[in-house]
């Protein structure tokens, strides 16, 4: 079927309704979360994903996290290709499996439109606690992710609309602040459920190939900015050298160094010269590749 024709000012509109969506959420995660961490302190990320998987919009908070979203959304069409369904949402914390640490719990839940997968409605929110040998579930000292606390590979927290309650009993007796993680995890999924009903409405008012086919320009525009931005840099190789202050083991200082070069459109970035794997919990290759997101895109450097 050919794309619709290209209306500049449906564009806008689309664009800037799609930003709308994901700040609302991000409010929605900000009134009814039950912890300082993601209440006061906003650690969380709100985002829209097309069917497959690419984002659409994110919202005016951590957008860290975000990073991450590729890897993650792609396990979890993977794992659950085919068997997804109205009213599920899928789970994971496991960086293994496209998480980042464990307090990072992410959220998808699929949006259906006239029968068919639509989109992703997606919110990530850093948990006071998932157990582990510290609370927090946060130390520089650890030595294996055993030790850090619950890990949820990919898994649906809802099935068709029924809670797991499984899953939520193990949560429960693992955690030390269970009403404030469950409290938390209710607060991720009213704020997909509320994401799930605007992108509908979408859906319900300009029809699924005219709003795919503006998706795919969305897309599309984000590359030309970036590009642009990209060709007005000076080439040549930028370096630069910062240091993480111990591992919880050593007060020896721990290099981070990077080189970025600019050349013919591109961006390399090349890590050589940073520290080997240190003993303690800071080992910082998986952060970089969450900045990067290295394999997803072809404007991302190349690791």
């Amino acid at each position: 079927m050919p794309a619709p024709p290209f209306d500049p000012i449906t564009f806008a509109v689309l664009k800037n309704a799609l930003d709308t969506i994901v700040d609302d959420m991000a409010y929605a995660v900000m009134r009814t979360a039950r912890s300082p961490i993601v209440r006061d302190v906003l650690d969380y990320s709100v985002t829209i994903c097309d069917r497959h998987g690419r984002i659409l919009s994110q919202a005016k908070t951590v957008a860290l996290h975000l990073g991450a979203v590729p890897d993650a959304i792609e396990v979890v069409m993977q794992r659950f290709a085919g068997n997804l369904a109205p009213g599920d949402v899928v789970v994971l914390n496991d960086p293994y499996a496209g998480g980042m640490h464990l307090p990072d719990i992410f959220m998808f839940k699929p949006v259906f439109f006239e029968g068919a997968l639509s989109g992703f409605t997606v919110v990530i929110a850093h948990h006071c606690d998932v157990g582990g040998r510290v609370p927090g579930s946060n130390a520089s000292n650890s030595t294996e992710i055993f030790q850090e606390g619950v890990r949820i590979p990919p898994m649906k927290l809802f099935d068709a609309g029924q809670r797991n309650e499984t899953l939520v009993s193990i949560l429960r007796a693992n955690v030390r602040l269970p009403d404030l993680v469950l409290g938390d995890l209710d607060a991720q999924h009213a704020t997909c459920s509320l994401g799930e009903r605007d992108l509908r409405r979408l859906f319900e008012r300009y029809g699924r190939d005219e709003l795919e086919g503006y998706f795919d320009r969305l897309i599309d525009y984000g590359e030309t900015l970036t590009r642009k931005a990209i060709a007005s840099w000076p080439e040549g190789a930028y370096s630069f050298t910062d240091y993480i202050d111990g591992d919880g083991f050593s007060a020896d200082p721990i290099p981070i160094c990077c080189t970025l070069t600019v050349k013919d459109g591109h961006i390399h970035a090349d890590f050589a010269g940073s520290s080997p794997q240190v003993r303690g919990a800071i080992n910082f290759h998986l952060l970089v590749r969450e900045i990067l997101n290295l394999s997803h895109h072809p404007l991302r450097a190349r690791p």
